[in-house]
């Protein structure tokens, strides 16, 4: 199983690990955050990495504030409905080229409707 220095191993869905919740819920935010930096698989994100990380907004929020149905959110972008309902049900992810156009409407939706129309 071991090659090199990674270790890989299959998760059993049927089987997942167990968490102590209780414990997790009796400790105090600074103890999780403690917890969570002396963690060296999975530390937190420092404000430095947060400021470069890009954000794709949500298709689900965006979606819903500007009060459309997949259906018309679809119609109105021209973008397959199945493909809409994949991103919203995290089947899969929209790609880079989607994520910009993601990033455009929610900045201005109808700036992108109109270049559509033409």
């Amino acid at each position: 199983m071991k090659k090199g220095s990674i270790t890989r191993f299959k998760l059993d869905a049927k089987k997942p690990p167990k968490s102590d919740w209780r414990a997790f819920d009796a400790m105090t935010e600074q103890q999780r955050h403690q917890a969570a930096l002396a963690d060296p698989d999975a530390r937190p994100a420092t404000r430095a990495q947060l400021a470069r990380a890009r954000r794709v907004p949500s298709v689900r929020a965006l979606r819903e504030k500007l009060n459309l149905t997949q259906e018309a959110f679809a119609a109105r972008f021209h973008l397959p409905l199945g493909t809409v309902r994949d991103w919203e049900q995290g089947a899969h992810r929209p790609d880079k080229a989607a994520q910009v156009l993601l990033t455009v409407i929610a900045r201005d939706p109808d700036a992108v409707a109109r270049a559509l129309e033409s």
